[in-house]
């Protein structure tokens, strides 16, 4: 017999409905009134049927409630089992937490150290591990944005109408599908007559990344002809791009037949059908 909560019901019933017929018999109207004055009102036959019939029920119910017990040792096992199961998971999932953690420190340590590789004769201090990771976290922090250089600032430009000029501006690039931006804001002192760079803050540095290599499209459009696009750089990288740029201008009067551009902060000179070679550096 296997055991379901539908076999017991079944056997609370037929118990029930018997002991009814038992109260119903003797004339009584609940089991502590069955006394053996009641039960001696009864005639044989009718007393040994109810007899018999209860030895049955008893001997049916015995043998439900081991099957009972023997589900229950069932569903402990699965319990331990499962919970084991979740043991190993949650350790699983620990093991792979301090592996990560791990990692992130080595990683960590990698950027302190080459961070203070150049501070020759100094010991490596709290100020100089809160410097490494500040550089760190700028550098992560400007990887998702690029600027926009060169495009007309009207006198009352509102929002709404510079983030659909930004829209624009990276949909001409052919990046698809565009991506999300951000922010999309101004920067510097406002000047008559001068036109203030854009700073685009995009969802990721792979983004920007492929917004910059395919930045050199605008030259076919005649609105932007005047525009291009940059990396988000600090004040130093600033100035040691515009020393790169004062080069490069100075080595195209010299040599205009030949095609030169700035990439990873070197100016490479190119000839057509001929690979690229480096110039200068910074």
């Amino acid at each position: 017999m296997d055991f379901s909560v539908d076999r017991l019901n079944v056997m609370e019933n037929e118990m029930k409905s018997e002991i009814q017929k038992l109260l119903k018999a003797v004339n009584v109207s609940c089991g502590s009134e069955v006394t053996e004055t009641a039960l001696n009102k009864l005639h044989k036959p009718p007393l040994v049927k109810f007899v018999s019939t209860f030895l049955n029920l008893v001997e049916k119910n015995v043998e439900l409630c081991k099957c009972a017990a023997g589900k229950m040792d069932i569903l402990k096992s699965e319990k331990i089992a499962d919970q084991k199961r979740l043991n190993d998971i949650q350790q699983g999932q620990i093991n792979s937490v301090q592996e990560t953690v791990k990692s992130e420190m080595k990683s960590w340590a990698d950027v302190v150290q080459k961070n203070t590789a150049q501070r020759s004769g100094k010991h490596l201090t709290e100020n100089s591990v809160k410097q490494a990771l500040r550089t760190v976290d700028e550098e992560k922090r400007r990887s998702k944005n690029f600027m926009i250089y060169g495009y007309p600032e009207s006198e009352k430009e509102v929002n709404f109408e510079l983030n659909r000029s930004v829209k624009n501006i990276i949909e001409c690039t052919d990046m698809i599908p565009a991506p999300r931006t951000c922010d999309i804001q101004r920067i510097g002192r406002k000047e008559l007559g001068k036109n203030r760079p854009i700073k685009v803050q995009l969802e990721s540095a792979s983004d920007v990344d492929y917004v910059l290599t395919r930045a050199r499209n605008l030259k076919n459009f005649t609105d932007y002809i005047n525009v291009y696009l940059g990396p988000d750089r600090t004040r130093e990288e600033q100035l040691a791009h515009n020393k790169l740029v004062k080069q490069m201008k100075q080595m195209i009067e010299k040599n205009p037949n030949k095609h030169y551009y700035i990439r990873n902060r070197k100016i490479y000179i190119a000839d057509k059908g001929l690979s690229a070679q480096t110039s200068q550096s910074s």
